[in-house]
């Protein structure tokens, strides 16, 4: 996950990083970094097509992209990277998990201009897809910045 926004300052320090560009290129190979030029790469950035795209995240990637936010088509082709390299990391979860073990993430919904994602379902959906068993959702606590965001858990059984 992409924490370089908040992070950078103690990696010059600690010398992981020299210069402004390597920040920017670490983000962009990161989950769901967008910071410095990541936002200017999402602009031509396409979906591979070789991810699954549940039926959910299709439906939340449309409305995103029907409201009147100024930038509801960039932040809908950040959504459809987020979950494709979400997507590419569950595939290696997979492979590292040996059977009977449980694979859980901490996520939180989101919203865009009004339309709720609802990224706990998505996860849950692609666990079983690849073939995950005991998928579960479980509420953990309601977030304060939006009515509508909360934090789950998600569970599964490799």
């Amino acid at each position: 996950m992409s924490y370089i926004r908040e992070l950078r300052p103690y990696m010059y320090w600690l010398g992981f990083l020299n210069e402004a560009r390597a920040a920017a290129e670490l983000d962009w190979t990161a989950i769901g970094g967008t910071w410095g030029v990541a936002t200017s790469r999402l602009i031509g950035w396409r979906p591979s097509g070789k991810s699954f795209v549940p039926r959910i995240l299709g439906s939340s990637l449309a409305a995103i992209r029907e409201t009147n936010g100024e930038n509801r088509d960039l932040l809908a082709t950040y959504v459809a990277k987020y979950f494709e390299d979400i997507w590419t990391h569950i595939q290696s979860v997979k492979g590292v998990i040996r059977p009977g073990g449980v694979v859980h993430y901490i996520v939180g919904n989101v919203t865009f201009y009004g339309v709720v994602v609802p990224v706990e379902n998505i996860y849950a959906e692609m666990l079983e897809k690849l073939g995950f068993r005991n998928v579960r959702i479980e509420t953990l606590r309601k977030r304060n910045s939006n009515k509508h965001l909360f934090e789950f858990d998600v569970t599964a059984v490799r």
